[in-house]
């Protein structure tokens, strides 16, 4: 029997419902019947005018047999053996569509960082609907999660954009289910100013840090401003100690970059080279492999404490003060946006609101009392 697969689509810029199933002239003859359905050569398939209850809605006029069965998370598949025995096999789906999941964002060349996000996110749905067939989820469902995970979970808003934004791509790609990813709604942005360290809070803590290789890592995040991954991933080849530049490979967004190499950084650098004789990245572990971010996450706020810096953030602060620094020293906005590797100038804008160059010169009304 010929079955049909449901898959929502845009055709002529409106949002429809292609229904997928081959050659069948009885079929066909069903399909035809249903109010407002059409042929598409370019689809190369029948299609209905989207509608939120388009699944009830053909099942007014096609017999529910001729639909694809989403069946249970776990399904049970019949296999023949030898001795005509049945063994029944349990499939996890979720797993299946988690893999399908990976391997399409391994394929679109999305960064580790952004893959593990995206498949956190999605294993966390489908294991809060463990006990409910995957494939019948809704939109309903998934406000219901929304809401009940992050909104009363009180994560924030950024939490909440990575979530839609993992969940869109998903469901753009998994087959048989009924879920309208235009519907999913973003948080409204609030405007967060970045936490910046002045500059004595800056020498402060690195001048509590002890350790060459540590003192060293938060050197070059806060003189070059990089990211925590990008500062994990320089390779001893990407150091151009004569032009004073870091080249920062494949960073975000997958676009390479420059960025500045303090003068004064290079001492500590000749020093570090001589104790601790990286081979290929600059920062190492113990067997020779790559540092991981997690462990300079721990320097930075081991060094804060020891600095007895009470300002909110993590190592992220270092690249906002690197920014915020170089704009109050009167750095045109656009090469920072190029040091940071941001790829819109709004952006780096956001700097605009913590620097003191041009607040600081503004007089408060008071000031001008006899008061």
């Amino acid at each position: 029997m010929t079955t049909i697969r449901l898959k929502q689509s845009t055709h002529n810029k409106n949002k429809v419902i292609k229904l997928i199933f081959g050659f069948d002239k009885e079929l066909i003859d069903i399909v035809r019947k249903v109010p407002d359905s059409a042929w598409s050569k370019t689809m190369n398939c029948w299609y209905i005018p989207y509608r939120t209850d388009y699944r009830n809605f053909l099942l007014k006029f096609i017999d529910e047999k001729h639909f694809v069965k989403s069946g249970r998370e776990i399904k049970k598949m019949s296999i023949e053996t030898p001795t005509d025995e049945k063994i029944e096999v349990k499939i996890n789906k979720s797993e299946i569509w988690l893999n399908q999941f990976k391997q399409y964002l391994e394929n679109k060349r999305y960064s580790k960082s952004t893959i593990d996000n995206y498949l956190s996110h999605v294993n966390h749905l489908l294991t809060y609907f463990r006990g409910e067939n995957p494939e019948d989820l809704t939109n309903e469902d998934i406000n219901k999660y929304v809401h009940d995970y992050i909104i009363r979970g009180q994560r924030s808003s950024s939490f909440q954009n990575v979530a839609v934004s993992a969940l869109k791509k998903f469901f753009n790609i998994v087959q048989n289910v009924y879920i309208d990813i235009d519907d999913f709604e973003r948080p409204k942005e609030g405007r967060n100013l970045p936490s910046v360290l002045n500059q004595k809070e800056v020498k402060k803590l690195l001048d509590s840090v002890t350790n060459i290789k540590h003192r060293l890592i938060l050197s070059i995040i806060y003189s070059s401003g990089l990211r925590l991954g990008e500062s994990v991933n320089i390779k001893l080849s990407d150091l151009d100690t004569r032009r004073k530049l870091i080249f920062i490979r494949q960073a975000k967004g997958k676009k390479d970059r420059y960025s500045l190499l303090a003068e004064n950084i290079i001492p500590l650098l000749k020093l570090y080279y001589t104790v601790y004789k990286p081979k290929v990245w600059l920062f190492e572990n113990e067997k020779g492999g790559q540092y991981s971010a997690a462990s300079v996450q721990k320097i930075f706020h081991k060094a804060k404490e020891k600095a007895k810096i009470k300002r909110y953030g993590g190592v992220h602060t270092l690249r906002h003060s690197f920014a915020t620094h170089l704009l109050d020293k009167g750095t045109d906005l656009r090469y920072i946006q190029e040091l940071l590797g941001h790829r819109s100038s709004k952006t780096t804008e956001i700097y605009t609101h913590v620097t003191k160059r041009d607040i600081g010169r503004i007089i408060s009304p008071l000031d001008q009392l006899d008061f």
